[in-house]
């Protein structure tokens, strides 16, 4: 029954957005100074900002989208490889809508420059999400009823 379903707790979807948020804001910021010779400082605030940004649109739409699963019948944790993907490109595709006037205003850069940055960032994001969520999933797995949580050997 649907109602069964354990999903995350608050705490853990914050844990889940913050180690998530932190290690994208590094590579972000190192990526986006390099190719754009700008100064890291700099580069790092913008990161900053973009990650308060998607991290609220993350504890928001992770949210959603586990009722939704649940709603359906499905454990969120177990997701198949093709809902994944429809997962994280979900995601990113709502953080393009939302970025990209911060992306123009930042990098004082028309329009399709910032949808061309933020389509390539989040065109990498998908891909960090998928892999980032499944290591999460299986580091921090979430224990339903009537199942037991066995040691790894």
């Amino acid at each position: 029954m649907a109602t069964d379903i354990v999903i995350r707790t608050g705490l853990d979807r914050l844990r889940y957005a913050l180690l998530f948020e932190g290690l994208l804001i590094v590579l972000f910021a190192l990526a986006i100074a390099g190719l754009f010779d700008r100064a890291i400082a700099d580069m790092g605030i913008f990161s900053v900002a973009l990650s308060l940004i998607a991290l609220a649109v993350n504890f928001a739409y992770n949210y959603a989208f586990d009722r939704f699963d649940v709603s359906r019948g499905r454990v969120p944790t177990e997701r198949s490889s093709g809902w994944r993907i429809a997962h994280a490109a979900g995601f990113e595709f709502s953080l393009i809508v939302v970025n990209l006037p911060v992306i123009m205003w930042w990098m004082n850069w028309h329009w399709w420059q910032a949808i061309a940055l933020d389509i390539v960032v989040a065109l990498f994001a998908v891909v960090y999400t998928y892999f980032f969520t499944l290591a999460y999933d299986r580091v921090f797995p979430v224990e339903q009823p009537g199942t037991t949580t066995s040691a790894v050997p």
